[in-house]
């Protein structure tokens, strides 16, 4: 019976001691969490996202083209019109009459502007005469200047000076000039009427003559371009 004690005693002593262990923490597990503990973000929320790089053969994409300007009104003036005697412009002149008195005459004339209403040149006139002049000629550097200039009229001062060929005579000098008026039908078409006078020199050159001063109307057609 007293071994049987003894054996009795053993277990019981054997299985206390393995409840005791059951129970006992262990080291490294957490204990329990207070009530108001803050909770510590999971590894799976902390580690951001990798960023994903564009597959092969694909491209980022472009930025959009900034957007074109306005373009802006054209502001610029327009052209004046065309006048008569502007810069640039070449004149023909061409003048055709007849009379009892001095017989058939034709007059020829050519200009270029330099600017603007001065436009120098030369004319020809030819006088064939008839019962009161001789047949004569001349041939003059002239400089036309246009002090007025509108649509449909132009005013013109014209000097000259040059050769003077009279028939069986010897020749001479004249110096003079014309006041007229053009009518214009387009700023290079024209009639042109007006007065001339040309006074010859020296005067032994025309002191056989009936008189030393050519003078008479201008009737002329002007074209140019």
């Amino acid at each position: 019976m007293v071994a049987a004690a003894l054996i009795a005693l053993a277990l019981i002593a054997q299985a206390e001691a393995s409840g005791t262990e059951a129970s006992a923490p262990a080291p490294n597990a957490p204990g329990p969490r207070a009530a108001n503990a803050p909770t510590a973000p999971s590894a799976d929320a902390a580690t951001p996202p990798p960023a994903t790089a564009p597959a092969l053969g694909t491209s980022r994409e472009a930025p959009a083209a900034p957007a074109s300007p306005v373009p802006l009104p054209n502001l610029q003036a327009p052209a004046p019109p065309r006048r008569y005697g502007d810069k640039g412009s070449i004149e023909l002149g061409l003048g055709l009459t007849y009379s009892s008195e001095a017989g058939f005459a034709a007059a020829a004339s050519a200009r270029y502007y330099v600017v603007d209403g001065v436009g120098p040149g030369v004319e020809a006139t030819f006088v064939a005469g008839g019962t009161a002049a001789s047949r004569y000629g001349v041939l003059l550097a002239a400089l036309r200047v246009v002090p007025l200039r509108v649509t449909s009229i132009a005013l013109a001062v014209t000097g000259r000076a040059g050769r003077v060929f009279v028939g069986d005579h010897s020749d001479g000098w004249g110096l003079g000039g014309a006041a007229s008026v053009l009518f214009l039908f387009s700023p290079t078409v024209g009639l042109e009427l007006g007065y001339e006078f040309l006074r010859l020199l020296p005067a032994t050159f025309c002191s056989d003559l009936d008189g030393c001063v050519i003078h008479g109307p201008i009737i002329a057609v002007r074209f140019g371009f």
